[in-house]
């Protein structure tokens, strides 16, 4: 496995696109203590919460 994949948060869900932890621009925990994030997706360019 190499660095990018281990890296990756999972798809855009507009473009299906990889989304990559370097393009994160907010991370932060929920009441039930899950890490949600949301990034710039490299593919279309707009933010997005990645799955």
């Amino acid at each position: 496995m190499t660095a990018q994949e281990s890296s990756r948060l999972g798809r855009c869900p507009v473009c299906g696109e990889d989304v990559l932890a370097r393009h994160v621009l907010i991370s932060y925990e929920t009441t039930s203590a899950d890490r949600e994030v949301w990034a710039e997706c490299p593919g279309c360019g707009g933010v997005v919460h990645p799955r």
